[in-house]
């Protein structure tokens, strides 16, 4: 193993104290940005049944900044215990909860509050079932369990719905198809909608239930947004990134044990899928784009953990800079910086 490998793994992947201080970082990232950064985003609209009574909670920017950095530090801690608890990382690793931490903070919005977070930490937790459910003869229990889940984070946020198909995907790589399993997952589903349901017919509000599933129909293609070239430069970087973890993680698992193989599979699935979704429902909410963070966050701290590779260390230390030059361009004093040494390029 070569040195470089054998120190990236040493302090970072295997450093005792390494969590702790990236806790510590992410916090004064995170302050920095909410003091000192660029806040302006997009407003999208709030499609779920729950939400919108939760949302005047958080109208106080402060509150709203502090219970998001929970939010993000509990999505990283599911992951991390995931991980942890069915070893799906056959070595000591620290990067399931340091990779989305910090990529959960490279951007403004992850700094308020939303539904978004509850309903991915109710999809996370859907993992749970789903894996424990591993070549289970009689998996019924678990995917009533799994729906139950996600029915709950649809919520909170209604496009996770759209998971329940695909969901069945992880079901089928799990163990194979077990009809009455799937019946069960439905079951889930429709008894917290039964639920909500009598919840709305009580108070008569029948419209105020059925709103919510009306944002299904309400997609549009994007057109070609008019971006900057520093921009248009960060946004290929992305794709670059989210595309390149797929590549490497799946030539990395391939050799893995059989339950690792079958939830990173079915990882490399929801990835692909809640991007094609995001692009379909870009004009609405960053839901999709929200759940591929920890999605692909595994997929790197995965890959980066088993990797014996020189380049591809070198590789991650590329990536850190220009992700740390990512969050650095939400401040203005490095925005401006950037667009001076462009003109002096041109120049």
């Amino acid at each position: 193993m070569h040195s470089v490998v054998r120190r990236f793994r040493s302090v970072i992947v295997e450093g005792r104290f390494i969590p702790v201080l990236t806790s510590i970082c992410v916090i004064g990232m995170r302050a920095a940005m909410f003091y000192w950064g660029n806040r302006a985003q997009a407003s999208f609209i709030d499609d779920s049944h729950l939400w919108r009574y939760f949302e005047h909670l958080f109208d106080d920017p402060f509150t709203s900044f502090f219970v998001s950095t929970l939010s993000v530090f509990l999505i990283a801690s599911i992951i991390a215990t995931m991980n942890g608890r069915f070893n799906l990382i056959r070595s000591r690793s620290n990067l399931p909860f340091v990779v989305p931490l910090f990529l959960l903070s490279l951007h403004p919005c992850f700094l308020v509050m939303n539904g978004n977070y509850i309903a991915i930490v109710f999809v996370l937790l859907a993992f749970f079932p789903l894996l424990r459910s591993y070549q289970k003869s009689s998996s019924y229990l678990y995917s009533f369990r799994a729906g139950v889940l996600i029915a709950a984070a649809s919520l909170f946020q209604i496009y996770a719905l759209m998971l329940i198909p695909l969901w069945w995907k992880g079901e089928r790589t799990m163990r194979g198809p077990q009809f009455r399993s799937l019946l069960s997952s439905l079951f889930g589903v429709s008894l917290i909608y039964l639920s909500v349901f009598s919840l709305y017919f009580l108070f008569d509000d029948i419209p105020g239930f059925v709103q919510p599933f009306l944002a299904f129909a309400l997609f549009s293609l994007p057109g070609i947004p008019a971006f900057s070239v520093s921009e248009w430069v960060a946004v290929i970087i992305t794709g670059l990134f989210f595309v390149s973890n797929m590549i490497f993680s799946i030539n990395t698992y391939s050799r893995d044990k059989v339950l690792t193989i079958s939830f990173m599979q079915f990882v490399v699935f929801l990835t692909v899928f809640m991007l094609l979704l995001q692009i379909v429902y870009w004009s609405r909410n960053i839901f999709f784009l929200t759940l591929v963070v920890p999605l692909i966050s595994y997929l790197n701290a995965y890959f980066y953990t088993r990797t014996v590779s020189k380049s591809a260390i070198y590789m991650a230390y590329f990536i850190i800079v220009v992700m740390t030059c990512f969050y650095l361009s939400h401040f203005s004093f490095f925005a401006d910086f950037l667009v001076k040494q462009y003109h002096v390029f041109r120049c």
